[in-house]
């Protein structure tokens, strides 16, 4: 994995890394320092995955940091709430969880409140232009199950770093757990989906929840390709079907241009699934080189 990060460090990239151990955090923090990066990190997962979380390197020869935010996404906005059974049903409720040692299913609400992801943004000021504009980065809760829960964080995640960023350019990049055609990548590329749509959110009877942002995002590859990449996650669980398809992208904003990507090889190019010795994640590594202009 440093085989790989050290071409991008050459070029000067700003660098969004996802699934960073508490082992392995140390490790990064020499690495880039001695390279001349800034490493800014949140930890937020569990014992089982080593408190993993994510991580933002700035070279900073090239770039001022002058503001950096780290929040619980789903605190970064009032999510609605359920109004609490009473009386009969909530004797019912807990009598059923007494007897099966099950608590009754979440609703998305729940759910979408309950996921510790952290997301990182931070301002960057180019100090040979002057130009400043906002990145985030962002690891989405592996909740495809639950779409309505995808769409929820999707809609905090931009709108976040559209908050953040205010009137400055924006991009907005990690691994979204979402395939194009996605309610939380329509929401992300379009600015919105419509209430009928399967996979938007139903608020609670008496709460309201838009799902609009302000702007929508554009993916870089498909700016650049006309399509997203045939893939960027190639993977397998013990003895579950492979799994391979487009999950990750740099999202960016009206004012970002984009000049190239890095070119990402086809499904039937590749030996999977990843990890393997060439590929050190069951990610692929994504590029792109993107300008932004002053006011």
């Amino acid at each position: 994995m440093l085989e790989k990060l050290e071409a991008e460090i050459a070029a000067g990239a700003v660098i969004g890394l996802q699934e960073v151990s508490q082992k392995w955090a140390g490790k990064l923090h020499v690495f880039f320092a001695e390279r001349g990066y800034h490493l800014v990190c949140s930890l937020y997962g569990k014992p089982f995955n080593g408190y993993m979380g994510i991580a933002l390197a700035v070279p900073v020869e090239a770039y001022e940091v002058t503001k950096v935010d780290i929040s619980r996404c789903s605190d970064t906005k009032r999510l609605p709430r359920e109004p609490k059974p009473g009386g009969l049903k909530k004797f019912f409720s807990g009598l059923v969880e007494k007897i099966t040692g099950k608590r009754p299913p979440q609703s998305d609400w729940q759910l979408a409140r309950n996921r510790f992801n952290t997301i990182m943004y931070a301002t960057l000021k180019c100090k040979e232009s002057g130009v400043a504009f906002g990145v985030a980065n962002y690891h989405m809760p592996c909740m495809f199950r639950n779409p309505g829960v995808m769409t929820i964080h999707s809609q905090l995640a931009a709108a976040y770093a559209q908050r953040m960023a205010g009137d400055l350019p924006a991009v907005l990049m990690g691994d979204f757990n979402l395939k194009p055609g996605d309610g939380g990548y329509d929401l992300i590329t379009t600015g919105d989906i419509p209430s009928s749509h399967e996979a938007a959110p139903v608020a609670p009877e008496g709460e309201k929840w838009s799902t609009a942002l302000p702007y929508p995002m554009r993916s870089a590859y498909k700016v650049k390709n006309g399509s997203e990449p045939d893939f960027t996650n190639f993977a397998q669980i013990k003895d579950d079907p492979q799994f391979i398809d487009t999950l990750d992208y740099i999202f960016v904003s009206p004012a970002v241009e984009v000049k190239e990507v890095m070119p990402l090889p086809h499904r039937n190019d590749v030996k999977g699934p990843f990890p393997s010795k060439a590929e050190p994640s069951d990610h692929i590594m994504l590029a792109a080189t993107l300008t932004v202009k002053g006011k």
